[in-house]
């Protein structure tokens, strides 16, 4: 899977940074869980809004998604990549 420069902060308690590869994602996420183990590279697994979703640049990258946001995509008629 392919790294990317992420950090995730506030400005204050109701405003969040969610910042991959330079961009502020915060606004598309209802959520985020971030996978810490020793020796391995963090994980970080992002629950995304599935509304206002009108404009996203073309970018090749490798999505993991939540159980949640899979089997909600799937009820609304996507079907998943062979592999995965």
């Amino acid at each position: 899977m392919s790294r990317h420069q992420v950090a995730i902060g506030s400005d204050s308690p109701l405003r969040r940074r969610v910042v991959i590869d330079g961009t502020d994602i915060a606004k598309g996420l209802a959520g985020l869980t971030v996978h810490v183990h020793a020796g391995e590279v963090p994980r970080v697994e992002l629950d995304v809004h599935l509304t206002d979703v009108s404009r996203l640049g073309s970018v090749e990258a490798e999505v993991a998604l939540s159980a949640g946001s899979h089997e909600a995509l799937v009820a609304l008629g996507w079907t998943p990549p062979a592999d995965g």
